[in-house]
């Protein structure tokens, strides 16, 4: 005997079908006619009702009394009901303020007979959506009405669903808006406190100069004054031996006070600076001394380079405004310049102009570095752009630049930029009241 086996499908074939399967199915559920519920203590009607509704597409189920009709209602959660106003035990106006109260949304359309219309009308008033009267001559009237009511109800669910989701988008925004207000603001503060550790570290760096010197010069004063003392004490101190110790006291206190005055020249600029950014008020200062301090305590990066950094400005232009954003914003630029304008390159030029235009102070950046490409400029103001990927850039210090002015100082940056000429930044701000 020789058996013929049918051949299976593959395992994936197997899936391919179910799934197909399953998106008929869903789209049947999906597809479902609309269900209507007839209340009518008469049978003749609601049989009627149902042959005209079946035939059209509708699904139909019957309640002989208000009493079936609401436990239906609880139970299949019809789309549409088609309800009497007289009926025994309770009547149509009970059932609309009950499905009212309960469902709310479910459309309740009444089937009167001419003589109970006020009843109909207060019925309506009472949260019906419609009333239609009897006996209907032209059946073609319940079909206009049935599919009247359903067109609004649909209407009304999908408006609903649009609000909560418009609602729903909304909160989601405003998380995002003030999720991303919390992470700028920490990364402000990121960048604040990395250049206030610069600053720190280099003015360190730069005051251990003029301190050491000042030591020395001290402890030369102290060892000539021992010697000076023991041969005087011995009685052995001649004129010569005096005049000598005088001009090495001149020399030692000279070298000692002038490096004294640079470390505190050193510690005053930073002092002035460091409290600026940290304590971010608003007052009037004169930019084109600040302009110097920041520059001087910048001093430590730029001396290891052959750059040069040149100010040209009005000796009494005053602002009443942030000196603390003002030094970040062009503490940045100049980094910017000696990081990425000035790469391979020896010996770059920063030129800083500053002037009154009406009410404003525009300050001009340039500098002669390597510039950039049409693509880079177009981001130069984004968070996280940066040409030195992998290289420790963060890609923030623009962004930060763009927000300092634009916010912090109610003003506005621009930049232009041209490959192997440079880049030129303009900024205006108001200088407020001085």
């Amino acid at each position: 005997m020789t058996l013929t086996c049918r051949p299976t499908l593959p395992a994936t074939l197997h899936k391919i079908f179910f799934h197909i399967y399953e998106a008929k199915m869903q789209e049947t559920l999906t597809n479902k006619p609309p269900l209507i519920l007839t209340i009518d203590d008469e049978k003749v009607i609601r049989n009627s009702f149902k042959d005209i509704l079946e035939d059209n597409g509708y699904e139909v189920i019957q309640a002989e009394n208000g009493h079936i009709g609401l436990k239906k209602i609880r139970e299949h959660k019809p789309d549409l009901i088609l309800c009497d106003l007289q009926m025994p035990e309770m009547n149509g106006l009970e059932v609309v303020r009950a499905v009212k109260e309960e469902f709310g949304k479910i459309p309740v359309l009444i089937v009167s007979g001419a003589g109970v219309l006020n009843d109909a009308i207060e019925a309506v008033r009472a949260g019906a959506w419609d009333y239609l009267v009897k006996p209907l001559f032209n059946m073609d009237i319940l079909l206009q009405a049935v599919e009247k009511a359903l067109d609004r109800a649909k209407l009304i669910a999908e408006n609903e669903a649009y609000q909560k989701n418009l609602e729903k988008q909304t909160v989601k925004l405003q998380q995002e808006i003030e999720e991303r207000k919390r992470t700028e603001k920490q990364l402000v503060q990121a960048e604040k406190m990395a250049a206030l550790g610069d600053l720190v570290a280099g003015v360190a760096h730069e005051i251990n100069t003029p301190l050491g010197i000042g030591v020395t010069g001290i402890s030369y004063l102290n060892d000539a004054t021992r010697a000076f003392k023991k041969r005087f004490t011995a009685g052995e101190a001649t004129k010569t031996d005096l005049i000598k110790f005088m001009e090495d006291c001149e020399e030692a206190c000279q070298i000692t006070l002038s490096n004294l005055k640079r470390a505190a020249q050193l510690v005053a600029g930073f002092k002035q600076i460091a409290v600026d950014q940290s304590s971010d008020e608003k007052r009037i200062f004169n930019i084109k001394q600040y302009i110097d301090e920041i520059l001087f305590s910048l001093y430590p990066r730029i001396k290891k380079t052959r750059h040069t950094v040149h100010v040209d400005g009005p000796e009494d232009l005053e602002m009443n405004s942030y000196p603390g954003a003002f030094s970040q914003v062009l503490t940045n630029l100049i980094m910017n310049s000696l990081l990425h304008g000035f790469e391979d390159i020896e010996a770059g030029q920063i030129t800083i102009t500053v002037k009154k235009e009406n009410h404003s102070i525009i300050l001009r950046y340039e500098d002669n570095g390597k510039g950039m490409t049409e693509a880079q400029q177009k981001k130069i103001f984004d968070p996280f752009f940066t040409t030195k990927r992998g290289c420790g850039g963060t890609g923030l210090g623009m962004h930060l630049v763009f927000n300092l002015v634009s916010k912090k100082l109610n003003g506005e940056i621009s930049c232009t930029s041209t490959v192997d000429k440079g880049t030129f930044f303009t900024i205006t701000v108001p200088m407020g009241d001085v």
